[in-house]
């Protein structure tokens, strides 16, 4: 990938995927990495380095994902050759060895999303005028093999789109805890199977839950990313300034501050250590 990340050096996102997204709320796309690229951001991964990008990168605008994140969270008045028209939230990386048990998560696997889908907030799902808005998005770079049914994240497809409440006691809750249709919602969730490289893209106004790793061939070893609109935010930034200074211009510039207008004749294009997301 060409560093100075010019604003033509990506796939635009397809009618096709356009289609299933928004039925869905969810796309696989299946060994977008070659081996090389692989081998060196497992080993970043196993090495423990959480946050330092060395490997990582990029990831963050890989060409495969740029084009389908201006469909989801950019208007083209925003999108210049300088900078981004959305945001990176932040990222964390995760290994979930063989017997790994969603009992080690704080919400114990819970189907969740961000905000529930059918109430009116900054993060929901939307579609107007033939564009869609997903609000808070999520990328998973899968490093290793996944098999469906055996660990890797699952959806309830569609759900992003509901307008009723998960039948829980709590119509704000962001999750379907105590709900009577919960066995219900868990069974008609679907996961997917993928070779080690490819990248799932959903939206958080998706129904989805972690799963216990029950591979036995390997581990999960994945990267999550988190994007938003450049006037949204929902997590707090988990970066430090000193490596997102290293990054190339184009890639520091999702990380400026949360915000569209204003800041002279040119907006909000530029990272620095005073505009930056905190």
């Amino acid at each position: 990938m060409n560093d100075k990340n010019s604003i033509q050096d990506f796939i635009p996102m397809t009618d096709e995927q356009k289609f299933f997204f928004d039925l869905r709320g969810w796309l696989l796309l299946p060994s977008v990495l070659n081996a090389e690229e692989i081998d060196v951001m497992k080993a970043e991964v196993y090495s423990g380095a959480k946050n330092s990008y060395e490997g990582l990168q990029s990831l963050l605008d890989h060409p495969s994902i740029v084009g389908i994140l201006n469909e989801l969270l950019t208007e083209q008045p925003f999108a210049k050759e300088e900078c981004y028209g959305f945001r990176c939230e932040g990222s964390f990386t995760t290994i979930r060895k063989p017997g790994w048990n969603t009992k080690d998560r704080s919400d114990g696997g819970m189907p969740h999303v961000v905000r529930p889908p059918q109430q009116a907030n900054a993060m929901r799902y939307q579609v107007a005028g033939k564009k869609i808005f997903s609000g808070l998005t999520r990328v998973v770079w899968e490093l290793e093999e996944v098999k469906a049914g055996q660990g890797g994240t699952s959806f309830l497809s569609g759900s992003h789109k509901a307008h009723f409440n998960y039948g829980g006691p709590n119509p704000y809750a962001p999750n379907i805890g105590g709900s009577p249709w919960e066995e219900s919602m868990r069974a008609a969730m679907e996961d997917y199977s993928c070779p080690a490289g490819s990248v799932v893209i959903f939206t958080e106004s998706l129904v989805h839950a972690a799963n216990d790793w029950t591979n036995p061939d390997n581990p999960r070893c994945a990267v999550f990313n988190c994007y938003n609109s450049i006037w949204a935010q929902w997590h707090k930034l988990n970066l430090s300034h000193e490596i997102i200074e290293a990054m190339p211009p184009k890639r520091r510039s999702l990380f400026r501050g949360t915000w569209a207008i204003g800041g002279g004749p040119n907006g909000n294009r530029e990272y620095s250590l005073e505009n930056r997301s905190l």
